[in-house]
């Protein structure tokens, strides 16, 4: 259907336009996303707009609204006369500025909860010693058999065999359904460390497997105040004993509250070659 006036070019591209939206191909996938989208549009405007928004507003509430920070150069009749309209335009580009780095932010965390997630699923063997399931696992058919080979697959220091038996062992003995801390626990104090090696080696990689990086991102910080100018020409083992001083300064503290800590140290100290003077006294 052509309207009058309308010029070759014209009536080209609305029949092209017709043909592809009687295209079916094209009609699938427009039905696909807009279903899709439909769906994501909510979540969509409160990240792009009301989160954002809100943020912003509270910072102004609690501090005011921020100083537009300029490049320093040097002013001329140009600058004078355009000042006032840079003035209209200075909010503006604040809050431009602060929304790109908002999202700069977002796309930030979901980058890095990407990477520190990707190898989740090479963790599905703490489903072993899931003890809720302890007793449907007691079942043939319901033994986590994937769950051990992938186990052995990405840590092969483990007898499968035997893991496999002292599993059977856990599973159907009401006594050790507790959680992986409990029963690690309950293995040390009843000395069953080599009665069920196996399990206890598993329990120690389980409790031992780091949720985060925190731990590595706290030596690294710890280690960036400890390896000052004067300090860079210490050796290895010196800049490690000062981290470990420093990360677990809790254990230290809590050593010198006994009062044997100094003795320790000046034992220790005295004792590690020939000294021309007497520290040990008795």
């Amino acid at each position: 259907m052509t309207e009058p006036g309308w010029d070759k070019e014209t009536i080209a591209q609305s029949a092209s336009l017709t043909q592809k939206l009687e295209d079916f191909d094209f009609t699938f996938l427009l039905e696909v996303f807009q279903s899709i989208f439909g769906l994501t549009e909510p979540l969509f405007q409160v990240l792009q707009n009301e989160t954002f928004s809100r943020i912003y507003d509270e910072a102004v509430k609690a501090v005011g609204d921020p100083v537009p920070r300029r490049k320093r150069r040097r002013r001329g009749w140009d600058d004078l006369e355009q000042g006032f309209n840079q003035h209209q335009e200075g909010d503006e580009k604040t809050v431009v500025s602060f929304r790109r780095l908002y999202f700069q932010i977002v796309d930030g965390i979901v980058l890095h909860m990407t990477q520190r997630f990707a190898d989740m699923e090479h963790l599905n063997f703490f489903w072993i010693l899931e003890h809720t399931s302890f007793t449907s696992f007691c079942k043939s058919a319901a033994f986590p058999s994937s769950e051990l080979a992938q186990l052995i697959t990405t840590y092969p220091f483990f007898d499968e065999q035997k893991l496999r038996n002292e599993l059977h062992t856990l599973y159907n003995n009401r006594f050790f359904h507790k959680p992986p801390g409990e029963l690690i626990e309950l293995l040390i104090e009843d000395d069953l460390q080599g009665t069920l090696s196996e399990v206890y080696k598993l329990l120690q990689l389980m409790l031992t497997i780091p949720a985060t990086s925190t731990s590595a991102e706290r030596s690294f910080s710890c280690l960036k105040r400890i390896k000052t100018y004067l300090r860079n020409t210490c050796g290895q083992d010196r800049l490690v004993n000062l981290a470990t001083i420093s990360i677990d300064s809790v254990v230290v503290e809590d050593l010198k509250a006994t009062g044997k800590f100094y003795d320790i140290v000046i034992e220790h100290f005295a004792t590690m070659k020939d000294r021309r003077m007497a520290f040990l006294f008795k």
